[in-house]
């Protein structure tokens, strides 16, 4: 069977497999380039490795997801590649104040032009910091999935719809925000690459250099986790497959690492020593202090 064939066979089962229309494009992409690597040879774990190792200065979770299109698809070819292992190197989430976070407020709210559309900005950062939606899901959110007390996500990331509530503040202005909208028109009618450039901006005039569209999500789960938040419940939220994923935020959150680490501050308690260790000829010899008693009685005599 030649090439050409085999990866039209095998583009039905991506079909099958993957909903969401953005990721079976990447996939889709990145099996042609593999396909011509190939050159009309059949496919080998040697040549998919050695395709593979044209990425390797690229970022390590982009190089992941290479290797699994990669590697999916020589198991399906009936030649897995089971030695290949790719590994996230770990990194914590960024820690964001609560200054900062106000700081950018007042970037927002001291825009010098396009003023009209202040409220429309603040109430998607807020809305962002307090729900952390990631950036699509808020370029995406439509007047019909806000309710009273919730929203829907649909088709968030993995193609997966979430329910996320709403405290009332942020309900009421999001209430009067969205009202003489159309049920089907967008709520902020943006694309996600403009509010990752607006952020960026409010951001830059704010002074914070690394404050992006994903530092508010990770704002969200410290915060939720800094106030006692079960990690499943915001494991759920946040809308991951995995815990793991969820878990990296209680490095950032870990009350007993603050606790342990604040005990520098407390002076030390030490205990008198009533003995002494000595060296006698390479030997250790331990003898045991004089109480006061002792040494006041011998003192007199």
């Amino acid at each position: 069977m030649q090439n050409n064939e085999l990866f039209l066979i095998y583009d039905k089962e991506l079909k099958l497999r993957l909903q969401n229309i953005r990721n079976l494009q990447n996939e889709r992409r990145l099996l042609a380039r593999f396909r011509e690597h190939l050159n009309g040879f059949p496919p080998s774990a040697l040549l998919a490795k050695g395709f593979l190792a044209q990425f390797t200065n690229k970022k390590p979770r982009t190089l992941i997801r290479y290797a699994s299109t990669i590697k999916s698809f020589m198991s399906w070819y009936g030649e897995p590649i089971n030695d290949l292992k790719v590994k996230i190197p770990k990194t914590l989430p960024p820690y964001t104040k609560d200054n900062e976070v106000e700081s950018l407020f007042g970037a927002i709210e001291n825009k010098k032009t396009h003023k009209k559309n202040i409220t429309r900005d603040a109430l998607m950062v807020e809305l962002a910091l307090k729900t952390g939606m990631r950036r699509g899901e808020v370029a995406n959110l439509e007047v019909k999935d806000i309710h009273s007390d919730f929203l829907l996500i649909r088709k968030g990331k993995g193609n997966k719809d979430r329910v996320i509530p709403l405290i009332p503040a942020i309900s009421q202005r999001l209430q009067n925000f969205i009202k003489g909208k159309a049920p089907d028109e967008k709520v902020f009618s943006l694309k996600a690459t403009s509010i990752s450039n607006k952020i960026r901006l409010f951001a830059k005039k704010a002074g914070l250099d690394s404050f992006h569209t994903h530092t508010m999500r990770h704002k969200f789960a410290t915060d939720l986790l800094e106030r006692g938040a079960n990690i499943k419940v915001v494991q759920e939220l946040l809308g991951h497959s995995n815990l793991g994923t969820t878990e990296i935020y209680l490095s950032v959150t870990d009350q007993a690492l603050k606790d342990a680490v604040r005990l520098l501050d407390k002076p030390v308690k030490r205990k008198p020593n009533d003995k002494v260790n000595l060296f006698i000829k390479g030997k250790l010899i331990t003898l045991k202090k004089p109480t006061t008693g002792e040494e006041t009685s011998k003192k007199s005599a």
